[in-house]
């Protein structure tokens, strides 16, 4: 059985989740999926307007949709690392912008006496503008899950 990590935050899941969610389970029977919790987020200096709670219910019933027979499990992360420098992992799934903590994961791992795990990482999901999809951008209006463009009106004051 092949079990696979991944994390993220997904106050507001969007494609680039979703890639990074659909790789996890094309690579993995089991997949250990670690949510930010709402302290870990604030000390990152995420504003949240989501909870921990809700983050995770929103989750499961994405993940029930496409996840097949897998089994998956959520935990909470309260560090960049999780489960992934404790568990038997083979591989993790991250973004260009973690997979510095994913090689730090690894070297965590040898000095516990863990095998290192492959890391597969994602490539970013591009908006029509060619910025990165990000839950912040989302939330304030600048573009919607799938990166398109939103058009915000302004009434005349």
């Amino acid at each position: 059985m092949t079990r696979v990590a991944t994390g993220g935050t997904f106050e507001t899941v969007h494609r680039g989740h979703m890639r990074l969610l659909n790789r996890s389970f094309e690579l993995g029977d089991e997949v250990i999926i670690g949510v930010t919790s709402d302290e870990f987020a604030e000390k990152l200096g995420k504003k949240l307007d989501v909870t921990y709670v809700d983050r995770v219910y929103r989750l499961i019933t994405i993940i029930g949709e496409f996840s097949g027979n897998r089994t998956f499990w959520i935990t909470q992360l309260n560090d960049p690392y999780g489960p992934a420098v404790k568990e038997a992992v083979d591989f993790m799934v991250v973004s260009p912008e973690t997979f510095t903590s994913a090689l730090i994961a690894n070297s965590i791992r040898k000095k516990s006496g863990l095998d290192d795990m492959s890391i597969y990482v994602i490539p970013l999901v591009l908006s029509e503008s060619g910025d990165k999809i990000s839950s912040s951008k989302i939330k304030v209006g600048k573009m919607d899950k799938t990166g398109q463009k939103t058009a915000l009106e302004v009434e005349p004051g």
